[in-house]
């Protein structure tokens, strides 16, 4: 893997159909261009087989599921779409629809149908003694900082931390406590703390900090790019108490009056949704009209297999195999150039699809390089990730999981055996987490 420059294992010509590996996204995400991958995310085990089936078994316990659920009304034509595009990606790409992945020690492995954690051995769970630090305890020592970082303290007003990389080279920050070190892109900043009006003035007084002057492309505190991945409310996830899905306030409510005056004209936002008819019209009403934003673009993230099978049913009710990210454009009401004289909304929304083999759960694809290309300037443009659970190089996350899997617990150097998909399948005795 050394010397990779990309996640992309294949990509049509019109750039409709993408097979990503989604640990070497993020890991490729921490690096500018011409810095060279010596650190891999640590993975789960990539899955081989789809999951058992939990559909409902007659006619009326789907019509049941169906008003409960509130399905999605472009369930048929995403499924259409996903079958065309396996059929693209089986035909064009060999072998495994993933690279090969070091394991995560904190990670117990999966091999029942049933997805049930397996009993562990003592010197598995000696080894998920490192325990990841909580990040709302955070102290950062800022005299371990170094001279490349800026690290502010929270304080009783704004309840937040921040962490600015002013340097292009990757640095590590040092944490008290308990003494847990983090991976710091390169000329990238973060925000650790809940996304809602309590923090909005912190978050404004950042972005005035960090952006001072105007860009090719944005006004002085504007960006060019914002991608959410709010916390929307799962039944699942919650029974399972993997991640937050509540928050004090909705995360549609809190960052509509925060983020509209902060996206620069023509200016590009993306929302991760949930397959549900009101999580898509909240994210709508709240990200995108309320900000002027058109819809222009849905891209589908369909999770497979290592074998190119979708991991739940296509056509299923209870799950989709599938997470759909909402792409807008802001209008532009004072057009500068003759090529922006006269614009009309896009007659119909162009749909892509982005083929992956799951992670650990929630864990999505960096979207930097299919990102990049849309940018004005992908050498010089603006990024902000809001709800983030790890820093991008040249980006500002925020969040109160944004530094979660830049703890170097979730890192290792590249040696050692790896995980492969299919029956040769290695597992790491034990990856060797944390090296700087």
């Amino acid at each position: 893997m050394e010397g990779l420059k990309s996640a992309t294992l294949y990509q049509n010509e019109e750039k409709t159909v993408t097979l990503i590996d989604i640990p070497t996204s993020i890991s490729l995400g921490q690096l500018l261009p011409d810095q060279a991958l010596e650190q891999v995310l640590l993975s789960s085990a990539p899955l081989e087989s789809p999951y058992t089936s939990t559909e409902p078994k007659s006619d009326a316990a789907r019509a049941i599921v169906v008003s409960r659920m509130g399905a999605s009304e472009d369930s048929y034509a995403y499924s259409q779409l996903i079958r065309k595009g396996l059929r693209d990606v089986r035909e064009h790409h060999q072998g495994d629809w993933c690279l090969p992945r070091q394991l995560s020690p904190l990670i117990p492995t999966r091999r029942n149908k049933k997805r049930k954690i397996d009993n562990v051995d003592s010197s598995q769970q000696s080894s998920r003694a490192l325990e990841e630090p909580d990040l709302s305890t955070l102290d950062i020592d800022t005299q371990l900082a170094g001279d490349c970082l800026q690290a502010e303290p929270p304080s009783e007003q704004d309840i937040t931390t921040s962490i600015q990389n002013h340097t292009s080279n990757p640095t590590v920050l040092s944490t008290t406590p308990h003494q847990a070190t983090y991976h710091i892109p390169g000329r990238a900043a973060v925000i650790v703390g809940t996304v809602s009006y309590d923090t909005a003035a912190a978050f404004g007084d950042e972005v005035s900090q960090l952006y001072t002057q105007p860009s090719c492309s944005a006004r002085r505190t504007q960006l060019d790019f914002i991608l959410l991945d709010p916390p929307w409310h799962n039944r699942s996830v919650t029974r399972s108490k993997r991640y937050k899905t509540k928050l004090k306030e909705d995360p549609a409510t809190a960052l509509s009056g925060i983020l509209g005056t902060h996206i620069a004209p023509r200016g590009y936002v993306a929302c991760w949704i949930t397959n549900k008819n009101i999580v898509r019209s909240t994210a709508i009403a709240c990200f995108f009209n309320a900000w002027d934003v058109e819809l222009i673009e849905e891209w589908i993230w369909v999770k497979t297999t290592t074998k190119g099978e979708p991991v739940y049913d296509i056509d299923g009710l209870w799950r989709k195999p599938y997470e759909i990210l909402l792409l807008g454009r802001k209008h532009d009401p004072h057009p500068q150039s003759d090529t922006q004289t006269e614009e009309t909304p896009t007659k119909s929304v162009q749909r892509r699809l982005i083929f992956g083999v799951p992670d650990l759960h929630s864990r999505k694809p960096c979207l930097r390089e299919l990102i990049e290309p849309l940018m004005p300037d992908p050498s010089n443009y603006r990024a902000l990730e809001v709800f983030a659970r790890n820093m991008t190089a040249g980006w500002l996350a925020w969040g109160d999981e944004a530094l979660k899997f830049n703890w170097s617990g979730h890192w290792s150097k590249m040696e050692g055996p790896i995980a492969r998909g299919g029956d040769e399948q290695e597992t790491l005795p034990e990856a060797k987490s944390g090296d700087a």
